[in-house]
């Protein structure tokens, strides 16, 4: 007794939408990372797993605490090195849609009724990046951050 492939498709696709979602979190860089948690203080051991970062803290804390930067930067200021981590988000943005169509007189051929000349509008939603979030480090420790609110 063969099985329709069509049967399949509702769990083939929702093994693909899983296995695209990513979801990262302080605790699953914990659990990847346990010597770079294990070397924090104590209070900074809190720190992280609650995803938050305060000036002192090392690099390892940070990625920890917010994961893997999104764009390096590296800078001077009153002639110290800086590096900075950025931190992209995304957010959804209404757009109102103009289209011109040229075509022949509505499916009855060349010689028809109908305009030739048509336009239409709609609603739809793009997508843009933002920064989140900003990290300053001087030798290694945070001397300045930034997260939007929202």
């Amino acid at each position: 007794m063969a099985i329709s492939p069509i049967r399949w498709l509702p769990i083939l696709l929702a093994l693909m939408a899983t296995g695209c979602a990513t979801v990262t979190s302080p605790e699953n860089r914990i659990a990847k990372n346990p010597g770079l948690y294990d070397d924090l203080s104590e209070k900074h051991q809190d720190l992280v797993r609650e995803g938050k970062v305060v000036e002192g803290m090392s690099n390892d804390a940070v990625f920890l605490a917010w994961g893997r930067p999104d764009e390096l930067r590296q800078g001077s200021r009153e002639g110290r090195s800086l590096e900075t981590w950025v931190y992209y988000g995304t957010e959804s943005v209404p757009v109102q849609t103009m289209g011109i169509g040229i075509g022949y007189g509505y499916g009855y051929g060349r010689c028809g009724p109908g305009s030739i000349y048509d336009y239409g509008y709609g609603y739809d939603v793009a997508y843009r990046d933002y920064v989140a979030a900003t990290v300053e480090f001087e030798r290694g420790k945070v001397v300045s951050w930034q997260r939007n609110r929202r």
